[in-house]
């Protein structure tokens, strides 16, 4: 399958220079979260996506040693940006997870259930009701089917194939997860599901914004050269 986008330069606001950023990626998931997160490759941004079958409370607790190994392994001085990426499951201590990372000064992707809601929401308006993980990946599969795809509940690998298409539908699942947080923020409900913060992982790797923010700075780019042109 042919790529449906090609990935973009990301530069600094004031300037063309490539951003330089190198971002650890701790993820409850041995598979579908490093598989994801791997298949990523944007000039200027190392990911280091590590799978660690933990979850919660017990995932953030390692994550110092993880870092202090990956720097070892990668021969790298540090790293810019420190993730930890996991689900709501049924563990009782998810709050007290999200907030313990915060504490920690680590960004967090969470999401309830549980990762695979993300990839929902590239084809899916879903408005943030319950839904059980044990139907996700065959929601998945019902969307990914006319592309000749699929995604393998068991292994939970995702191909490069899967990948290209939910790159095709990466802006209407950041629009939709943004959407959802922002209303869920509103009820202080922001840790109940279906919610999934992966969106906020996916700005800092791609610089994507909503889909209103880019018409917003489109506007205020053509107000300026319209100002420009009339001191001209």
């Amino acid at each position: 399958m042919n790529d449906f986008k090609t990935e973009p330069v990301l530069t600094k606001a004031a300037g063309k220079t490539p951003l330089q950023k190198t971002m650890l990626v701790v993820c409850e998931g041995k598979n579908t979260e490093v598989d994801y997160f791997d298949k990523f490759h944007i000039p200027g941004i190392t990911i280091v996506p590590v799978g660690t079958g933990l979850s919660t409370t017990a995932l953030v607790q390692k994550v110092e040693s993880i870092k202090t190994h990956e720097l070892k392994r990668k021969k790298l001085k540090k790293f810019d940006e420190i993730w930890v990426v996991f689900d709501k499951d049924d563990n009782k201590d998810f709050e007290e997870a999200i907030q313990l990372a915060v504490s920690l000064k680590y960004k967090v992707a969470y999401s309830n259930q549980a990762f695979e809601y993300w990839f929902i929401l590239h084809f899916d308006d879903h408005q943030g009701g319950a839904m059980s993980r044990t139907d996700y990946a065959e929601k998945i599969n019902e969307h990914l089917k006319p592309y000749g795809v699929v995604y393998d509940s068991k292994s939970k690998h995702v191909s490069d194939d899967m990948f290209d298409v939910l790159m095709a539908f990466l802006q209407d699942a950041y629009d939709r997860a943004s959407r959802l947080l922002a209303g869920k923020k509103k009820q202080r409900t922001e840790y109940k599901e279906s919610i999934t913060t992966v969106h906020r992982i996916i700005h800092s790797i791609k610089g994507t914004i909503t889909t209103a923010e880019k018409r917003k700075a489109k506007e205020k780019e053509d107000s300026i050269a319209k100002a420009q042109n009339m001191l001209m």
